[in-house]
Order: C-alpha cells, then sequence, then structure tokens
C-alpha cells in the first residue's frame, strides 16, 4: 500500500535516514519478493553510486555543475546524472556494450540479427540485437531477481565493476 509506504519513508527520512528508497516509488509491480530484492538492492546501491559521483564530479573544475553529465542505464537508456540510482544501474556496463554493438555492427540494410558476446575477467554477458532492444522487467542476476527495465542480457558469474581514473 503505496500510502503506508510512504508514511513510513516521511518518518524515516524526519528520524535522519538519508537515504530512502521505496518500492512503490522504485518499481511498482507485482510479486512483492523481486519487488523487495529490488528494493533492497536500490537502498544499498544508490548511496555508493551517489558517493562515487559526488567523489567524481569534484575532480572537475566546477564540480560539473554546469555540464550535462549522462549515465546509462540497465534499460540502454541515459539518465542525468542526479537520477542515476541503484536499481537502474545493475547492468549499466552490459547495457552500453550492447548499445555500442547494435550501433557498430548491426547492418540496417541487411537486417541480420548480431549476437554479443562480452567477456570479462569475471562474467560474460550474451545478448542479441536484431535491429531493436529487447526488454525485460524482471531479471535473475546473481541469484537475486531483480524488477527493473533492462535489457535481455544473460550474464553469466556477475562478478565485480571497473572504475575509471583520470589524472
Amino acid at each position: 500500500w503505496a500510502a503506508h509506504e510512504k508514511a513510513v519513508g516521511s518518518l524515516a527520512k524526519r528520524l535522519g535516514f538519508t537515504q530512502v528508497s521505496l518500492s512503490s516509488e522504485v518499481m511498482p509491480m507485482v510479486r512483492a519478493v523481486p519487488r523487495g530484492y529490488t528494493v533492497c538492492a536500490d537502498a544499498y546501491l544508490t548511496p555508493k553510486i551517489h558517493l562515487y559521483l559526488t567523489e567524481f564530479s569534484a575532480g572537475f573544475k566546477g564540480g560539473l555543475k554546469d555540464v550535462d553529465v549522462l549515465f546509462m542505464q540497465s534499460d540502454g537508456g541515459l539518465t542525468p546524472m542526479e537520477q542515476f540510482c541503484g536499481s537502474r544501474a545493475v547492468l549499466s556496463g552490459p547495457a552500453g556494450g550492447v548499445v555500442g554493438y547494435a550501433v557498430t555492427c548491426y547492418g540496417f540494410m541487411e537486417k541480420k540479427p548480431v549476437i554479443g558476446f562480452d567477456m570479462g575477467g569475471t562474467s560474460t554477458d550474451v545478448s542479441r540485437y536484431a535491429g531493436q532492444y529487447e526488454h525485460v522487467f524482471e531479471a535473475t542476476i546473481s541469484g537475486i531477481t531483480l524488477q527493473a527495465p533492462q535489457l535481455d542480457i544473460s550474464t553469466v558469474a556477475a562478478g565485480g565493476g571497473s572504475r575509471l581514473f583520470f589524472r
């Protein structure tokens, strides 16, 4: 019940919680368990992402306040830095790979489907592009079922991540 959840969220903010993720806002879909996993992932990851983005921005003149910075989401779309959140970031890296090979490898004249195989040091992502992005709204990643719009990417042995630094 969204009204009850919002009331508890307001109370948590008044008590000093800096991060409050509400499932009715993060992913208002049925199925309580995946919805619960999704909001827990969001509550855990969003503060970490915001801390990273604060540190990242501080390395630039003016803290990137006058620059439109967009981040890739798991669904292949871009979002402003301030709206980038944990539940939409889980497969953002592999989604960038899908967008990249879709733009560079798919022949719009031939219309031949392309298979993406992205092998990293700790995981492998497999996807397909046949002229349009294939989306799912629920996927199991590392044994956890998350409800969030994302490109249809099969991940084997999901691992860590990488960070870009500039000196």
